[in-house]
């Protein structure tokens, strides 16, 4: 599957979702990259492995007890890199920080 700027276009139509051009040339990188790597999927032998079906029975699960949080800024204080209040994550799917 070609991957280019009319991909992205098209793909953000059909999401209902409006880009700027330069949405689109940060965009098609990283959508490459990430397409890329589901295709690694592929290659993997799945034959004789059974299907998952099991299911998380909700009665065996521990109480939910509620317990103090660490404030945003306790958060973020550890995280090299940050915007806006969140932590910036990068790596193979996501680019090279320099892309972002």
């Amino acid at each position: 599957m070609k991957i280019d700027k009319q991909f992205i276009k098209h793909t953000a139509e059909l999401s209902r979702i409006t880009l700027t051009e330069e949405e689109v040339e940060k965009f098609t990188p990283q959508m490459k990259t990430i397409l890329e790597s589901v295709d690694v999927l592929k290659e993997v032998d799945t034959k004789g492995v059974q299907p998952m079906k099991a299911h998380v029975n909700f009665n065996d699960l521990r109480e939910d007890i509620p317990e103090e949080s660490l404030t945003q800024e306790e958060v973020l204080k550890n995280a090299k890199y940050t915007e806006s209040g969140h932590i910036k994550v990068y790596g193979k799917v996501f680019g090279a920080i320099e892309e972002s």
